[in-house]
């Protein structure tokens, strides 16, 4: 079935799942119930009973073991007077596959003795130092603070059919912080020339990621490993490649921050607070990881030749106040108040409910990023009846952008600085083009130290 189908049910306040379409069905029955029994799916239950128990909304991504294969979907259970209402989206039947092997990548020293031209990149891989010039290379070489990923496109590597974890080497290494080599790579500005890459980690002095050394190797035509046939399954477009990335990239940093939270806690016996405090920041780079991950699996999503998203009734007003809500926290360790919708505000939009919080988030997330301390963030409603619009506006106190930089921060990997290291440079990007997606759009105002605000608008519900 496709992904981008939306999947509804009525569950009753005694729990009895009275209505369902055909996906959800075939799961209740799957899981020894029947549609006008009770529900019996355990994930799906246990959020119906907590939306019925707290009478608020919840939305969160759902996984579901089903025969050999597991299902990803996002859930989203509304409740009312007369029980909840059910709608599942983005449902996807992955194949159940083994842990990825966590296997040291090989050779690595042997391919940097390679000819080629030498690089750095940082830990969110960006160039900071390319040892390369236009005459020595035959092309243009990266720019300082360039993403490795806009310069190259990286292939799959052959003859690595068992795990599919090590299909992208790159990938594979920067979640375990360990050497890689023989990464097949186009250049992007022209697909005709092939590299090799290999690189080897750098640490600081606590031990912490800092960014890799490499070097990129140039491949003969003839001597290079041939590139996968882009078919429609396997395109970098794909729901197959965010499946890889997942194995690649979010089980092992899954680990990675899991172990370094145990150690930084002292769940297992006392250590010594130095020991405790580099655990402590090898968690919180974790986090940064997983962060650029959803970000990079964001971006392969988006740009989908069938990307859509749904089209449901969804109160901006109360997603404006949970997505204040997630970011109050973060917020108050810097002494900043965001101030969000009334309790009784609301505002009805045509729109996918899932996408507006992730819009929501980020913008408030910057807001909170570039403030300064003590300072006031606002998320005001408006209604814009000529327009039939709903728009949200997240406005702050902080440095302000130049007019001449307020279309590039929607670039993709753009920051107004190189010494701008926060984020991954592709959430303008992403929540711009998820808002176009739903016919709305984002803007923004702002002058060099009077603040910004962001709108997101979004088309009015008119029911039905």
């Amino acid at each position: 079935m496709s992904g981008d189908s939306i999947i509804r049910g009525r569950v009753t306040p005694d729990g009895r799942l009275v209505t369902a379409d055909a996906p959800l069905a075939a799961l209740q029955a799957e899981a020894g119930g029947i549609v006008g029994g009770p529900l019996v799916v355990p994930a799906l239950a246990h959020l119906t009973r907590t939306a019925l128990r707290l009478g608020v909304t919840i939305a969160r991504p759902v996984s579901i073991v089903s025969g050999a294969s597991d299902i990803a979907l996002w859930a989203r259970m509304k409740p009312d007077a007369d029980g909840v209402d059910l709608t599942l989206i983005e449902w996807e039947e992955r194949p159940r596959a083994p842990d990825p092997v966590d296997a040291v990548a090989l050779g690595t020293h042997a391919e940097l003795a390679r000819d080629g031209w030498i690089w750095h990149v940082d830990a969110s891989l960006q160039f900071r130092i390319v040892d390369a010039n236009e005459a020595a290379t035959g092309h243009a070489p990266p720019r300082a603070g360039e993403p490795l990923s806009a310069y190259f496109r990286l292939l799959e590597a052959e003859g690595i059919d068992t795990d599919p974890s090590e299909r992208l080497p790159l990938l594979a290494a920067v979640a375990a912080r360990r050497p890689f080599s023989r990464q097949p790579a186009l250049l992007r500005a022209d697909p005709t020339i092939r590299y090799s890459l290999a690189a080897l980690p750098t640490f600081d002095a606590l031990g912490r990621l800092t960014g890799y050394r490499g070097k990129a190797i140039p491949e003969a035509a003839e001597d290079a490993a041939p590139a996968r046939p882009a078919t429609q399954d396997e395109s970098t477009y794909s729901p197959l490649f965010s499946r890889r990335l997942d194995n690649a990239l979010r089980q092992p940093l899954g680990r990675i921050i899991a172990n370094a939270n145990t150690i930084s806690h002292q769940l297992e016996g006392p250590l010594r607070a130095d020991y405790a405090s580099y655990a402590a920041d090898i968690a919180e780079a974790g986090r940064h990881l997983v962060e650029l991950v959803d970000d990079l699996s964001d971006l392969q999503a988006i740009e989908r030749p069938d990307f859509a998203v749904a089209h449901e009734e969804v109160d901006v007003a109360d997603l404006g106040r949970r997505a204040a809500g997630l970011l109050k926290m973060r917020a108050a360790e810097r002494q900043i108040l965001i101030e969000a919708p009334q309790a009784d505000e609301t505002m009805l939009a045509t729109a996918e409910y899932r996408r507006v919080l992730q819009i929501l988030v980020n913008l408030i997330g910057n807001a909170v990023r570039y403030s300064p301390d003590g300072s006031h963030i606002w998320v005001r409603m408006d209604d814009d009846p000529a327009t039939d619009r709903v728009r949200v506006i997240v406005a702050d106190q902080g440095r302000g952008i130049d007019p001449a930089d307020q279309e590039r921060i929607f670039e993709r990997f753009e920051r107004l600085t190189p010494q701008d290291n926060a984020g991954s440079g592709l959430g303008l990007y992403i929540s711009r083009r998820l808002a176009r997606a739903m016919g709305g759009d984002i803007r923004v105002e702002s002058a060099l130290g009077q603040g910004s605000r962001f709108m997101l608008s979004l088309p009015r519900w008119t029911g039905g």
